[in-house]
């Protein structure tokens, strides 16, 4: 027989009410927390929690109330950090006490079991998958990556040749080859493969599972020990789980079953890789997989809408270029040579971030700051997009101007997080985004599209015209990374040249992945 389902629920109501109660009822012995928005009685801020572009709602507060503030999300207790300042003081020169991550039911436990590294609370566990994950993705390594790069983005460029490019697809082609030949020894050529199309519905399915605000057991942690009939939101972890498992674990064994040196290979063989389980080894390497083959793709996204927005940009980045680089094709060869370009690369990150929200971080012990009691078990997250869009520190925060980054090149700056927790693949990340803008700019105008629509004229007549496509800037999806909605562009090449060039560069491009592997792996054993 079934239990009464209606003593079921009351009894876990009269349980919640006990348990929230003595958190969220005012209390005058209670240390003073940072201010923000009023809270309810048991429930806090929940009801003001927002749905849509969280991070700009988050901004509007720091106005109100200061570089810091807190709300109440039930049994959550959230501090806000909405200038560098702040996060700079917390979360880098504090690291060891704010390295850790807050509970996160649905997306670490009940999605991930445990094995994200993003999601992992601070202890032995981390520690040894940031061991795996640096052997292989540290400043000095990633360099040794640029050939891959280099193959990955010829293959890019000459793609983008074609007038029916679908440029944003042909950026994550770009993105998931390269981390999927590092990662398992294989390119991913065609950009439709079975591989990437199984990693694009993971990213979904943990977008959607580790969106703050989105499950209610994430602020109320103690409903996930409610039977499965009645936590739907297990049943849907659990297929969840087995689908991303499955996928990690596949990959990691074609990688292993590879002639070529890869990232699966060499965590295998490291100390701490050989105590962990065969689906805890996949999720290290799986989960850079999903990450990077996401992130580069966004930002590059980003740069293309900037160069839509502020033509004048481009032009003075390609001036830059032209005046440095001349006819011949860019390379990493040319990096030094091109301030401005790095300095875009900077405003790219800074003008729209990838992580606009931040990733959480929790403090494992009692802080102060600024006169405000921070209590440990807190969750405390860097608003990137407050930060990056602060009037004190950047003029005119919301104008794409690189300018800023060689009037003042100590800046601050912060898109891969903070302290101990800052994004391990960085330098990958930064390679790949140098590499693709320098050659797309050295190539291509980009411009707005065009598209035919049926008007009526002054006579009353359907006539066709043609129309402009606009964009909007503030126009992003929705999650834990966003990136522009869906807009139109066309990339038109600078001159017959440079298009003969580019053709000739992929022509000619030594294709062998077993050959360019090879190269790596005695440049990593050479550390």
């Amino acid at each position: 027989m079934f239990p009464n389902l209606g003593l079921v629920a009351a009894s876990a109501t009269i349980l919640l009410l006990l348990c929230l109660g003595r958190r969220l009822l005012p209390s005058k012995s209670r240390p003073h927390l940072p201010p923000g928005p009023p809270r309810l009685p048991f429930i806090g801020n929940l009801h003001q929690a927002p749905q849509v572009y969280p991070w700009r709602v988050y901004q509007e507060w720091t106005k109100q109330y200061g570089p810091v503030f807190s709300l109440q999300y039930g049994m959550n207790t959230i501090i806000m950090l909405g200038t560098y300042q702040a996060a700079h003081e917390l979360l880098n020169k504090r690291s060891h006490i704010y390295s850790s991550r807050p509970r996160a039911v649905m997306g670490g436990e009940c999605l991930s079991r445990g094995l994200r590294t993003l999601l992992m609370p601070h202890g032995q566990q981390w520690r040894n998958h940031q061991r795996l994950q640096a052997s292989y993705l540290n400043i000095r390594v990633s360099q040794s990556y640029r050939c891959v790069q280099d193959l990955e983005s010829k293959q890019l460029l000459y793609e983008l040749l074609s007038p029916s490019v679908d440029f944003v697809d042909r950026y994550h082609r770009y993105s998931s080859s390269v981390i999927f030949a590092l990662a398992y020894g294989r390119r991913l050529p065609v950009g439709d493969e079975p591989e990437i199309q199984a990693i694009d519905e993971v990213m979904k399915n943990f977008l959607y599972a580790a969106r703050v605000g989105t499950w209610l057991v994430d602020s109320i942690p103690i409903l996930n020990y409610l039977p499965k009939f009645l936590a739907p939101w297990r049943r849907l972890g659990d297929r969840l789980h087995k689908f991303e498992s499955t996928l990690c674990i596949d990959n990691m064994t074609r990688g292993l079953e590879s002639e070529s040196w890869n990232w699966s290979k060499h965590v295998s063989g490291m100390k701490e890789g050989r105590n962990m389980s065969t689906k805890e080894l996949a999720y290290d390497v799986g989960i850079i997989y999903e990450a990077g083959s996401d992130t580069t793709s966004m930002a590059l996204e980003i740069f293309t809408l900037a160069m839509l927005v502020y033509p004048d940009v481009m032009k003075k980045a390609q001036a830059e270029v032209d005046s440095k680089v001349g006819e011949h094709y860019p390379g990493f060869e040319h990096r030094d040579l091109l301030p401005y370009m790095d300095a875009m690369i900077k405003e790219v990150l800074r003008w729209r971030p990838v992580s606009a929200g931040g990733i959480p971080h929790a403090v494992i012990q009692d802080d102060e700051y600024l006169g405000y009691h921070i209590p440990a078990g807190a969750t405390v997250i860097g608003n990137h997009w407050s930060i990056h869009q602060d009037e004190d520190v950047y003029k005119d925060p919301d104008t794409f101007n690189p300018d800023r980054w060689i009037e003042d090149p100590f800046l601050p700056l912060a898109p891969f997080g903070f302290g101990r927790r800052i994004c391990t693949g960085q330098h990958l990340a930064l390679n790949s985004l140098f590499i693709n803008m320098v050659r797309i700019l050295w190539a291509f105008d980009i411009t707005h599209a065009y598209e035919t629509v049926m008007d009526i004229d002054a006579k009353g007549h359907a006539v066709q015209v043609r129309r402009k496509c606009e964009v909007d800037p503030l126009a992003f999806t929705q999650g834990l990374n966003s990136k522009p909605m869906p807009f139109k562009v066309e990339f038109k090449a600078r001159s017959l040249q440079r298009e003969q060039t580019i053709r000739n560069q992929w022509d000619s491009a030594d294709k062998r992945l077993d050959v360019l592997l090879e190269g790596i792996r005695v440049d990593v054993r050479g550390k």
